[in-house]
């Protein structure tokens, strides 16, 4: 940079607009300009990396992130007991359920298909394989009620509630294997064995969560978009 001396500015008065003055300044070395210059670039920077941790935070958080959501829905069917979480890796994880039952399923992503999630159980006749593929679902979800008994009995007396979600009959696949013999990405599910994911039996006030836990996979797998 040249070594540059403002000595004066000639600028209009807003108070006389027809007469033309003089506005003068002090000298400007060349060393205060470069320090200038270095307080704006420190200052840029600072606001460059603040937008790229800004736009990094709203990215899609990933599996891990998913994987609690999609081990509520996995474990919906078998009913509402308590379970615990543990994760060795990005896209899996074990859900082992406290009390008496102890039932333990394994759950994992597919491998570079990140909506796609099958869980194994082992049981005495085998293993319990699980498949749920979130890019066939279409987004919507209904709450079906059936009412029996006095009409006067209160609904949470005489009702059933039961959560279907809309999807391709793909959606969610279900069978038992004498063992696990096979690609978990290529699972030979036999006929009739897929079907759309639904929850039943259970009080209409518990199936918040699992319409909670769905969005944010949804979100995350852009279904229904």
């Amino acid at each position: 940079m040249p070594n540059m001396s403002l000595e004066a500015i000639r600028a209009r008065q807003p108070a006389s607009p027809d007469v033309a003055g003089c506005v003068l300044f002090p000298r400007i070395s060349l060393q205060s300009m470069r320090a200038a210059s270095q307080i704006v670039l420190a200052l840029v920077a600072t606001i460059c990396v603040a937008s790229m941790s800004h736009a990094q935070s709203a990215q899609p958080k990933g599996t891990s992130a998913m994987l609690p959501d999609v081990a509520l829905l996995i474990h919906g069917p078998a009913g509402e007991y308590s379970y615990k979480l543990t994760s060795a890796a990005d896209d899996s994880v074990t859900l082992e359920e406290f009390g008496d039952r102890r039932m333990r399923f394994e759950i994992r992503q597919i491998p570079d298909r990140q909506c796609v999630f099958v869980s194994t159980r082992e049981e005495k006749g085998g293993f319990d394989v699980v498949q749920l593929d979130f890019t066939k679902f279409d987004g919507t979800y209904q709450l079906w009620e059936a009412c029996s008994g006095p009409a006067s009995a209160p609904p949470e007396n005489r009702c059933t509630y039961s959560l279907h979600f809309s999807s391709q009959k793909q959606a969610s696949c279900y069978s038992r294997f004498s063992k696990l013999d096979f690609d978990l990405s290529k699972i030979p599910f036999p006929d009739g064995s897929c079907q759309s994911y639904a929850l039943g039996a259970r009080e209409k006030k518990l199936y918040t969560k699992y319409i909670d836990a769905y969005e944010r996979i949804k979100e995350q797998c852009g279904v229904g978009k």
